[in-house]
């Protein structure tokens, strides 16, 4: 089992601590529009199709009035980790997140902006010591709509079809989340910003098209272009060198994603090019039944080395507003690991308008078993 003690208490009691700024302690988006988590997640951070609505519209809802309230939200999240490796740590107990969110729009909503500042950021490394990143930005980047074409410069993930920053379990389907080796010459640091995943975020340039197929379809396509480096602010000693704020002008390469979407059902892909031994391209498909919530994923990626396969298949059963049990099996062939099976669920309390969740998550794969769970707090 997973001692947590610590993790709980400090979490409630920062909770418990931060409710008296707010008057009601609620996340930002609810208490801008009146809302409640259930208007746009299935469970939270899983969005439904309201709430995937109110992302890709750049956190507009139209239907209803804008309220006057402090702009931003606080997410804080502790982690324990049981990794079964016997030259590392095996039991690890963090606090992993402080995290600053603010988001809206402006200048009669012809703009809109999204800004996740991780003031407190924690997270393992493979020898089982913390690597402290304090200070970096989740994201930055704002969007202009121009009528037909949005423009996004910033921070941000490269794919729209599948956002991994809403996802019910912790971890990130190696589909997305494995990235094309790094390149060119140049400190650790440097090298390693210039690798390329779809779920990772980068500096780039985005211009987005969508535009409606009939009355239940739409159709996105997008163009961006990511370039090396993360924008941070570093807030500790070791921050400085963990997450540097960093930028180059050589871009990492192209991202071309298109994809039509009828509420959670959407079909779809994203190809990365940045020449002929660096490429990445998956096909996305998503849909639910019920209470049911499925995402396929299935790709190539190249390197100087040779091709490799990428896949991940994903559900989500949600049979009520605050729990979900998941499950995810994938592979990609360049690890030269077995499949992975990982389990999940997910538990909140109360889901109004802030909540507490809870996510215990467990990978099943030769050489790489782990148990991890999360006891975070949004208000």
């Amino acid at each position: 089992m997973i001692r947590l003690t610590c993790i709980t208490g400090v979490v409630l009691l920062l909770s418990g601590i931060s409710t008296p700024l707010l008057a009601e302690n609620i996340p930002y988006f609810a208490r801008q529009y009146n809302v409640t988590c259930s208007t746009c997640h299935v469970t939270p951070p899983k969005l439904n199709a309201t709430g995937e609505d109110f992302r890709l519209d750049v956190y507009r809802m139209a239907d209803r009035e804008k309220q006057l309230t402090i702009p931003m939200a606080i997410w804080i999240s502790g982690r324990g980790e049981r990794i079964a490796d016997p030259e590392v740590d095996k039991i690890k107990n963090f606090i992993n997140r402080v995290e600053v969110i603010s988001g809206g729009t402006f200048a009669a909503d012809r703009f809109s902006y999204f800004i996740e500042w991780r003031t407190f950021s924690f997270e393992r490394t493979g020898d089982g010591s913390l690597l402290d990143r304090s200070g970096r930005f989740e994201d930055i980047f704002l969007v202009a709509d121009l009528g037909k074409i949005d423009v996004t410069a910033g921070q941000f993930r490269q794919i729209d079809q599948v956002d991994v920053s809403t996802r019910p379990g912790l971890s990130e389907p190696v589909a997305l989340s494995a990235s094309l080796p790094e390149y060119g010459e140049g400190s650790a640091r440097v090298r390693s910003l210039r690798r390329f995943a779809p779920s990772a975020r980068s500096p780039a340039v985005r211009l987005t098209r969508t535009r409606p197929l009939d009355e239940a379809w739409n159709w996105t396509a997008s163009v961006s272009v990511p370039f090396p480096g993360e924008f941070s602010i570093p807030i500790t000693r070791r921050a400085r060198t963990n997450a540097s704020n960093e930028f180059e002008i050589n871009p990492k390469g192209m991202v071309v994603e298109s994809f039509i979407r009828s509420g959670l059902q959407s079909y779809g892909g994203h190809f990365f090019y940045r020449n002929s031994d660096r490429f990445l391209a998956n096909a996305v498909v998503t849909g639910s039944i019920r209470s049911i919530y499925w995402t396929a994923i299935a790709g190539l990626d190249r390197t100087p080395e040779q091709l490799h396969s990428r896949w991940s298949v994903e559900a989500l059963y949600a049979p009520r507003q605050f729990a979900a049990f998941g499950a995810r099996l994938e592979e990609r062939t360049s690890d030269g690991l077995s499949p992975a099976a990982v389990p999940y669920v997910n538990i909140h309390f109360p889901g109004t308008k802030y909540t507490l969740r809870l996510t215990l998550e467990h990978r099943f794969q030769k050489d790489r078993q782990g148990t991890f769970l999360e006891i975070a707090t949004i208000f």
